[in-house]
């Protein structure tokens, strides 16, 4: 990944995000503005975006690195989703321009690899990280599980589990018109951080 913390993203989307209406915001996503503090629900935890020092960081631990994907996601949301306005769940293939974007391998791969190989033989591991996000269960494959990233913004992962015959394969949701307000690339950051919180929710100790 080119760039890895919060510092490095675009200061332009912190100036807009300054300049922007906050009831338009609240309106767009529920989340309120107070003074120069926006507090974001993310998964179980929340986050806090500083308007003046320009940064984000975990309300529970605020020293910790938030990451630079997990900060551009959280002005993206807040600058330009309308969670109203989003469909119901659908493949990220299906996305217009996917198909050309999405690739097997490299950096605009799909992040299904990791959960392949850690909970490809091991579905309750994978449900039990989803406990631990508050994830709601889906009856889709062997095991399903939906994560609220944001209000109003829900990322599913679907587990086929490995047998004799077939590989672990995991595919994800993500909601119809996603692609009116993020382009691609914003799209495969949501997925990455989502498989972020799974495998840190899979090592506790280690979160």
């Amino acid at each position: 990944m080119l760039y890895s913390r919060c510092s490095e993203v675009d200061e332009k989307f912190w100036l807009d995000l300054a300049q922007a209406d906050p009831e338009d915001i609240r309106r767009r996503t529920g989340v309120r503005r107070d003074r120069q503090v926006f507090r974001v629900p993310c998964f179980n935890r929340e986050l806090v975006a500083d308007l003046e020092e320009q940064h984000i960081f975990l309300a529970d631990a605020p020293d910790a690195e938030p990451g630079f994907r997990r900060c551009l996601i959280t002005l993206l949301y807040l600058l330009l989703i309308d969670t109203a306005a989003l469909g119901p769940p659908l493949s990220p293939l299906e996305l217009p321009g996917a198909t050309m974007f999405f690739q097997k391998s490299g950096p605009h791969a799909l992040p299904n690899a990791p959960l392949e190989d850690l909970f490809g033989r091991d579905p309750a591991g994978l449900a039990a990280a989803g406990r631990r996000l508050e994830a709601a269960s889906r009856d889709k494959g062997d095991l399903a599980l939906a994560f609220q990233v944001f209000p109003g913004l829900t990322v599913e992962v679907i587990l086929w589990q490995a047998d004799d015959e077939f590989p672990a394969q995991v595919s994800f949701t993500v909601p119809s018109q996603l692609d009116r307000f993020w382009q691609l690339d914003a799209v495969l950051g949501l997925l990455g951080v989502v498989v972020e919180e799974i495998l840190l929710a899979a090592s506790p100790t280690t979160a």
